[in-house]
């Protein structure tokens, strides 16, 4: 007896530990499910993250090149500008002088003097056109520079407001990833909560079981089975003669309406009222009365 006795309890304990390897295998394969799906919806999210940053940086490659064609345009037709710039030059009161010095000697005879008087306004005209092509060069450069600095300075603002936006968007991006990943491990953690409270459970509803197993059967012959199971997860077993577990069915104290008992129909008088006495098969009245 003391034989069978030990391996008796061999066999249970061996069956407890079968019981809670199948339970430890089930919570496992749902933390694996649970860390799959979320390593799914991390790869889902940087996924989608990477493609808003390239549409971003194609959008911005896009302005850059606008800009700077727009400003390739502007500097285009203010050089096209300055090429069909008349070259207006406007000659000195002394120049003016000498021409009209060098008309009245010709006309007075004096050719030698005029001749004179003509060189020195061609040197003087000479330098005041050569003036005057300088200062006009100076002023195109300078009108140069100047649209030339507005350009970089419009280029340097776009510049400046791109790199503002994408480092805005990384630190969303960033702020993005922690709340999701902070979401998901308070997740696992509550699941191994939930998982350690039902492992709990489920061990002293195993021990209940393999230590009281005719009770059990008789527990699941005497009550609803899904009761029993959910006491039994709670770690407690319902007690014995407590709770009468039925199948469906219609109460004991239950009247069929019309009269009608066991297949048999009582008799009703002229107004339609039941007649004492025993039921009677369907038939038999019309058959009485003829």
């Amino acid at each position: 007896a003391q034989k069978a006795r030990r391996r008796y309890e061999e066999l249970r304990a061996k069956e407890e530990r079968r019981q809670k390897r199948l339970v430890e295998q089930a919570q496992q394969h749902e933390m694996n499910e649970v860390e799959q799906a979320q390593k799914q919806q991390f790869l889902g999210f940087s996924a989608a993250w990477d493609k808003y940053m390239a549409d971003y940086e194609s959008t911005a490659y896009m302005s850059l090149e606008r800009l700077k064609e727009q400003h390739s345009g502007e500097f285009s037709g203010f050089q096209e500008k300055l090429r069909n710039q008349p070259n207006r030059v406007k000659s000195s009161r002394e120049l003016l002088e000498l021409r009209r010095k060098q008309e009245a000697l010709a006309k007075l005879g004096k050719y030698e003097e005029a001749w004179k008087v003509k060189e020195a306004g061609d040197h003087l005209e000479e330098w005041e056109m050569a003036r005057a092509a300088s200062l006009m060069n100076d002023s195109a450069r300078r009108q140069e520079e100047r649209t030339a600095r507005q350009q970089e300075k419009a280029l340097a603002a776009l510049l400046k407001r791109i790199q503002r936006d994408r480092g805005e968007q990384i630190r969303h991006r960033q702020m993005d990833s922690q709340r999701l990943i902070q979401r998901n491990k308070n997740l696992k953690v509550d699941l191994a909560k939930k998982q350690h409270l039902e492992f709990q459970r489920a061990e002293a509803a195993i021990k209940s079981i393999m230590s009281q197993p005719e009770h059990a059967q008789r527990l699941l012959d005497e009550n609803d089975p899904a009761y029993v199971a959910r006491s039994a997860a709670m770690g407690e077993l319902p007690a014995l003669g407590k709770i009468k577990w039925k199948g469906p069915c219609l109460p004991e104290k239950y009247i069929p309406p019309g009269g009608v008992s066991k297949g048999m129909v009582r008799t009703r008088d002229k107004e339609g009222r039941l007649m004492t006495g025993p039921p009677r098969l369907p038939g038999e009245e019309g058959a009485q009365t003829a």
